[in-house]
């Protein structure tokens, strides 16, 4: 496992803990529960967790990489994050994505995914 994955494994296993712990707080102590009840705090810690475990995934995947436009060929000039929100199938999350502007016909591009 290299260090980044570790620093990641790391930071995914403290935000679930983090929900761990608002789920358990949610069920304050309660041994009545119905199954409704108890689907619906699974339910809301499952969300929590796809979200944290989807936004650190997009996150890690950002790079800046200065290249050549696919327009013109001519050299890309990185101008900063830009911000976005995205829905998925299975919710939504921030992606800050790498903007780069062509020097030569200074079209706008954001490299794929």
């Amino acid at each position: 496992m290299s260090r980044d994955e570790a620093e990641l494994e790391a930071q995914l296993v403290a935000q679930a803990r983090t929900a761990i712990a608002k789920m358990l707080a949610q069920k304050a102590g309660r041994r009545d529960l119905s199954m409704t009840e108890m689907e619906n705090l699974v339910g809301e810690l499952e969300i929590d967790l796809r979200q944290t475990v989807m936004q650190a995934l997009v996150e890690e995947g950002q790079t800046q990489e200065e290249g050549l436009c696919p327009t013109c060929g001519g050299q890309l000039r990185y101008k900063g994050k830009r911000r976005k929100q995205v829905v998925t199938v299975r919710g939504e999350v921030t992606v800050d994505r790498d903007y780069y502007v062509c020097r030569a016909c200074s079209a706008g591009y954001f490299p794929p995914r």
